[in-house]
């Protein structure tokens, strides 16, 4: 007797069909809506940074270095050679104008005056005696007239001499302070002897020097702050002289300006760090330097604007080391995007995260983060504002 197959195979084929069916639907999840509860496109919109733009205080400013000098210096040292007899200062003290500083000996020069003085008086009283002569036709008119010419050459040899005793002192040229004592009473000195120095401490002059690309914008009246070395305080100087020309080997402009020192606490010769003010705004508008994008066609900003980004052309000034002026294209009350540059478009929707109001701050002073330059000046402000992230390009064209 043969056994009938047909229904074992019927039921594994359904069997096989019932497996194919529920398998899959367990791993996606078992309503036939797999594909559907995937991840879906990101509609979110870029959550960005924004900086409100009001106006505020703005200073156009460079840093560079300069030198402290005494407003006058002297080194003291005598006309006439001699030995050494007497020294009219304290070292470190201070001296005031026409005080007698050092004496050379003038012992054979007394000498010599008072024998001159000795012979005129006796051509004065031949003179006198002549001229009653002459009335009375004792003597010739030629007589009085080889006295008379006698007398004035006598009197130049007198003036010779006290010449040359007044060189035998020196004295103080202007007030200051003197410096250490090189002689010692008794010493033989010359004109090349080194006796001490003379500085005027009050006001200093403060010598600097700037790239020539400044040239046209420093004046007479612009004012400098500056550090010394080894002192935290800061002080203020104004500039009363421009050298005409550039240092040729370093195409630079000498300036010179002048500085109070009551207290005497500044010292000539002492290295300075010098910002150097060129002007002052109070009503500028200023954006942060990462702000500001560059591309062909010149520099822009994002503003927000009804939850997008908006790309707007400006016109750049004033650059500092963390702000950009912003001299057309901008408002105050104005939302400048200042992060998400990699992702951000023009028309993007996009979400504000932090938001920071006000001008930027540029009040600081530069002498904190002053570094080296090329030019010869150090912490150049002009530096392009850098971009984010890589291949972005900073602001760079609106020159100050």
């Amino acid at each position: 007797m043969k056994k009938n197959w047909t229904p074992v195979l019927i039921g594994l084929a359904l069997l096989a069909g019932l497996t194919l069916l529920i398998v899959p639907r367990l791993t996606l999840g078992g309503d036939g809506g797999g594909e559907q509860n995937g991840p879906g496109p990101d509609r979110s919109s870029l959550t960005v940074d924004l900086h409100v733009v009001e106006p505020g205080v703005l200073q156009d400013r460079t840093v560079t270095t300069g030198s402290l000098l005494a407003n006058e210096s002297v080194e003291i040292r005598t006309e006439a050679s001699g030995r050494l007899v007497e020294i009219g200062f304290e070292e470190g003290g201070f001296v005031s104008e026409g005080d007698l500083l050092v004496k050379v000996n003038d012992r054979d020069l007394q000498a010599r005056l008072r024998q001159l003085e000795s012979q005129s008086d006796l051509l004065r009283q031949r003179e006198f005696r002549q001229v009653r002569l002459l009335e009375e036709g004792g003597v010739r008119a030629e007589d009085l007239d080889e006295t008379r010419n006698e007398l004035e050459v006598l009197e130049a040899e007198k003036d010779m001499v006290r010449a040359d005793i007044e060189k035998t002192e020196v004295r103080a040229p202007f007030s200051g302070r003197v410096g250490l004592r090189e002689v010692s009473p008794g010493s033989y000195i010359t004109s090349a002897t080194h006796i001490t120095t003379l500085q005027a401490l009050d006001p200093l002059r403060l010598d600097l020097s700037v790239p020539a690309r400044y040239a046209d914008r420093v004046q007479e009246g612009t004012g400098v702050r500056f550090r010394v070395e080894g002192s935290g305080d800061e002080h203020e100087a104004v500039i009363y002289a421009i050298d005409p020309g550039l240092e040729t080997g370093t195409r630079t402009l000498r300036l010179r300006a002048r500085t109070d020192n009551p207290d005497g606490r500044l010292r000539p010769g002492g290295f300075a760090t010098v910002e150097v003010i060129f002007d002052e705004q109070d009503d500028a508008l200023t954006v942060p330097s990462i702000a500001v994008r560059a591309d062909a066609e010149g520099s822009r900003v994002f503003v927000y604007r009804g939850g997008e980004a908006e790309a707007v052309p400006v016109t750049l000034g004033i650059r500092t080391r963390d702000a950009v002026q912003i001299v057309e294209g901008l408002s105050p009350g104005d939302s400048v995007i200042t992060t998400g540059f990699q992702r951000l478009r023009s028309g993007m929707e996009v979400a504000p995260a932090e938001i920071t109001e006000g001008a930027v701050e540029t009040e600081d002073s530069l002498l904190d983060e002053a570094l080296p330059d090329p030019d010869g000046v150090i912490g150049d402000p002009d530096a392009g504002a850098g971009g984010e992230g890589g291949g972005e390009t900073g602001a760079g064209g609106g020159g100050s």
